[in-house]
């Protein structure tokens, strides 16, 4: 099943549970509030186990990629050279942030406005994902890092399949991309030693 749908069946399937529930009884929402660290707490586990794989392993194989700008800010993609181990731990750390600013949005969110739905929701999704990701595939699961798993990991784009977009340029592209940058990078520096 596609994330992104099975993502949607979890949202609609626990406001349904949510509707059911006596969202005004205090025992409830110390059920809900408990739910909800109880998974936050599980998916920063997760990135720490994670993280303890990766510097277990110290994968220094070399990993070039052409880094893809922030859209709209009209830079060029660049070439970045780094290693498995570093990528894994910088991809690692961006998780490990995205789940800390979730958690002090919605923290904030229940305390200054009692919000108490997003919460049932945000106690499923975060664990699910966490668990899905592409680096707790290759280092919690063992998967190899070969297809889908194949590093640079791209974002999944939602729209891809509404747009018909192909989500990653081919290997071939990929490759005569960073070989292009690295002959311009090689210029650059022969010009900067004239």
């Amino acid at each position: 099943m596609n994330a992104q749908i099975m993502n949607m069946a979890l949202v609609m399937g626990s406001m349904q549970i949510t509707n059911r529930l006596d969202l005004e009884d205090t025992k409830t929402k110390q059920l809900i509030l408990g739910a909800y660290v109880t998974a936050q707490t599980i998916v920063l586990g997760i990135s720490y186990i994670i993280q303890r794989r990766i510097q277990a392993k110290k994968d220094t194989t070399v990993l070039k990629y052409m880094e893809q700008p922030k859209p709209m800010s009209g830079e060029e993609p660049k070439l970045t050279a780094t290693t498995n181990m570093a990528y894994d731990l910088e991809q690692n750390a961006q998780a490990q942030k995205q789940a800390l600013i979730g958690l002090v949005v919605m923290v904030f969110l229940h305390f200054q406005f009692g919000v108490i739905r997003p919460l049932v929701v945000q106690s499923i999704l975060p664990v699910k994902n966490a668990l899905q990701s592409k680096f707790a595939q290759v280092h919690l699961f063992g998967k190899p890092a070969d297809g889908d798993l194949k590093r640079p990991w791209k974002a999944d784009n939602p729209f891809a399949a509404l747009t018909g977009e192909t989500e990653q340029p081919s290997e071939a592209a990929e490759k005569a991309a960073i070989k292009k940058a690295e002959k311009a990078e090689s210029k650059a520096e022969s010009k900067k030693d004239l």
